[in-house]
């Protein structure tokens, strides 16, 4: 049997802090909440602001709602490279238990960028025009992207 029921869409009646901008649903049970430049006890108060939420156990902190759950991609790639497990995870109801971390309500993951993370990736024009020049027809990458 089933553990739970998934959410398929972000609930009528989600309680958050005035300074999340953008709710948006990657897939059932999973939310992308956005919110400004990281801050100490901004994951906090959104925690204590959401509550149980049975039917989405997981909710990550995002710059970018739209950006990230337009695809699955975008939602592996900003929750995965933008996240630290040993400080970015937190919980609705945290608790310890023998030495062991838990929640009761949703997992809540900081997948915001840090001052400490690179610059975002800008194409350069030039560059891109030479690839796609390559990659034409009888060039030497063709079909290879």
């Amino acid at each position: 049997r089933p553990r739970r029921v998934l959410g398929p869409s972000v609930p009528a009646d989600l309680r958050l802090p005035a300074d999340v901008r953008n709710v948006r649903t990657c897939m059932p049970g999973v939310l992308a909440l956005e919110a400004p430049a990281p801050r100490s006890g901004d994951v906090a108060a959104i925690c204590s602001a959401i509550g149980e939420l049975p039917e989405h156990p997981l909710l990550v902190v995002v710059d970018d709602a739209d950006f990230v759950a337009r695809s699955i991609d975008n939602f592996l790639w900003t929750t995965f490279t933008r996240s630290n497990p040993a400080s970015d995870l937190h919980g609705v109801g945290a608790f310890f238990h023998d030495k062991h971390w838990g929640c009761s309500g949703p997992l809540v993951i900081d997948a915001r960028a840090k001052p400490h993370h690179a610059p975002a990736l800008e194409e350069d024009p030039t560059v891109c025009r030479r690839i796609e020049e390559l990659a034409a027809r009888g060039r030497p990458l063709h079909g290879l992207f």
